[in-house]
């Protein structure tokens, strides 16, 4: 007879009574191992290892227990799962089939001692489905009566719970007024009024020792007691439980608590805080963590972090910031005197793309990087999926750089002078809940570092890439247009072109010739590939452009065109 290890795997939602001698999870565990006493003449024996998930809900597979119970699984040391109810083990249809791919891919069984059903038939897991989908069902249903039950409550004034606010503690599942809390919640709502700006309130609360409310969690850790963040400060001002109604969504109810501030007080600070920008914000703030934030290093080794620089520019007669991000380097302490690197985000982000799509497109250099694995086949074939899907996606992604085509296998990016050094666990391409081997790799990535023209940012690009200048190719095609309007009789003289451009004199002179550039040098400048030297100031400080082709390609540097 074939010995089977049975695990016992038992949860339940809240952690109300848990705490007594025998709980919920006892009577599940007792009733799953008198039903594999039941089956011991078929070679079923319960396991030591306890798989309980107590205080946590079924429409989540994040429960230590059910990880430990699957990475077992993975391992081998589970033949057959047994549970009370299969919602014990997961409300969700769409978690529960990824649970049965790992239990097949394993070879493992499952039960459920109240519900008969057998897997390995189409109609044993249609059941399963079946069951699955009331009990997902059942779940949604439960949240929406949870959060009528919420919305109802508070339209009555009730206290729902969460963190207490300042000024009350809680008793009988109602506020109450603490008084000494009362007086500093006046207090500051007094100091506001009278200092006029947060700012200003929160170094006033300083120097009257007004601290912050002192919590102390369940398990006994103490917090608060500090000086106030202007963010904390803004929620106490804007929070109407202090004239003693509740908010629920964007709609106030008149509560069962005591009010601590008066109306003329609150409607005074509102105005207030409008008055000085204090304003809501609506809109969703934007991370200021980039993609390579936590992996990239510059050239002593020091980790580089998201930073930006904002610009005021005006477009179609509206003024609007620009943000131009960066990555640079993170100092503190003795780092301080050591020159501070910074790198261009956008470009550092797409120029990794890119190395990263010409090394994991070639077959090559993944053979190499894979060799020594090849008794794991099916990581390597499901490594070699992944990348052909993760190579069309970024072909259709249009060159901009997200979190979804910039893959997570990145390690680590040294960022040298004129070089990139990029390390990569191959392994991390498969999506999937195992612990793979680390598959190792390493590349480099050539770059040029430009700036170009009147332009600030530094333009990062690989060596030897295209690299628009858009400064450069606006002046030229400025003198075509100024010359097809002086040919075709448009406008009369150069005066009048530099009058009507705002240019100073002797502008459009210079820049007029380069109408005549040689149709190979406009289709270089035009697709990037002009020498690295040339830029629109060089042009314009031109003192001749001669006309004769070849010694225009001598003088701006096109020799080898």
């Amino acid at each position: 007879m074939i010995r089977k290890r049975c695990a016992i795997y038992t949860r339940k939602s809240t952690e109300e009574g848990l705490e007594q001698s025998f709980n919920s999870l006892d009577a599940q565990r007792e009733a799953c191992a008198a039903y594999i006493l039941s089956q011991k003449h078929e070679g079923w024996a319960e396991l030591r290892e306890r798989y309980n998930d107590g205080g946590f809900s079924g429409g989540s597979i994040e429960r230590p227990g059910l990880r430990q119970l699957l990475d077992d699984v993975r391992d081998g040391r589970v033949d057959v799962i047994v549970v009370y109810k299969v919602d014990r083990l997961t409300r969700s249809l769409a978690d529960f089939v990824k649970m049965v791919d790992v239990f097949d891919g394993a070879g493992v069984s499952f039960v459920s001692v109240t519900q008969a059903f057998n897997t390995t038939s189409s109609m044993g897991r249609l059941t399963l489905n079946v069951l699955l989908s009331f009990a997902q069902f059942e779940r949604e249903v439960t949240a929406e009566r949870i959060r009528d039950k919420v919305a109802a409550s508070k339209r009555k004034g009730m206290w729902m719970g969460g963190a207490v606010p300042m000024g009350y503690d809680v008793a009988d599942k109602a506020l109450v007024v603490i008084p000494d809390e009362a007086t500093a919640i006046r207090t500051i709502f007094a100091e506001y009024l009278a200092a006029g700006s947060v700012r200003q309130l929160s170094a006033r609360l300083d120097e009257l020792g007004v601290v912050s409310k002192r919590r102390t969690n369940r398990h006994g850790r103490v917090s608060g007691g500090k000086a106030f963040s202007r963010g904390a400060l803004y929620n106490i001002l804007r929070n109407p439980i202090y004239i003693g109604k509740t908010r629920h969504k964007e709609e106030l109810h008149e509560g069962l608590h005591e009010a601590i501030i008066d109306d003329a007080t609150w409607q005074l600070t509102q105005a207030q805080l409008a008055d000085h920008g204090g304003k809501k914000i609506s809109a969703a703030r934007r991370s200021a963590r980039r993609l390579l934030d936590g992996v990239l290093f510059d050239s002593r080794g020091r980790q580089m972090r998201t930073t930006y620089a904002s610009k005021s520019l005006r477009q179609e007669g509206m003024t609007r910031t620009k943000r131009y991000w960066y990555y640079t380097t993170a100092v503190s302490g003795s780092d301080d005197k050591f020159r501070i690197e910074r790198l261009p985000a956008d470009e550092i982000d797409r120029v990794v793309l890119n190395g990263l799509r010409e090394h994991l497109s070639d077959p090559r250099w993944l053979a190499d990087q894979t060799k020594g694995h090849e008794r794991d086949a099916i990581l390597i074939a499901d490594i070699l999926r992944a990348t052909d899907k993760w190579r069309a996606d970024t072909e259709e992604s249009d060159g901009h750089v997200t979190a979804k085509n910039l893959p997570s296998i990145i390690d680590r990016i040294d960022a040298q002078k004129d070089r990139l050094s990029v390390s990569v666990n191959i392994a991390e391409m498969v999506e999937s809940d195992a612990d793979h081997t680390p598959i190792l790799a390493g590349f480099e990535i050539p770059f040029q570092k430009r700036q170009n023209g009147r332009a600030k940012p530094i333009v990062i690009a690989a060596k030897g890439a295209a690299q628009r200048d858009p400064d450069l190719i606006a002046l030229v095609a400025d003198a075509r247009r100024w010359a097809g309007e002086l040919l075709d009789g448009e406008t009369s003289s150069i005066q009048q072109i530099t009058e009507r451009e705002g240019l100073r004199s002797g502008s459009v002179s210079r820049i007029l010739p380069l109408a005549w550039l040689a149709p190979d040098i406009s289709a270089a400048i035009l697709e990037g590939r002009q020498p690295q030297h040339l830029n629109a100031k060089t042009l314009r400080n031109l003192r001749e452009l001669p006309l004769d082709w070849i010694q225009q390609r001598q003088v701006l540097g096109f020799a080898q065109l």
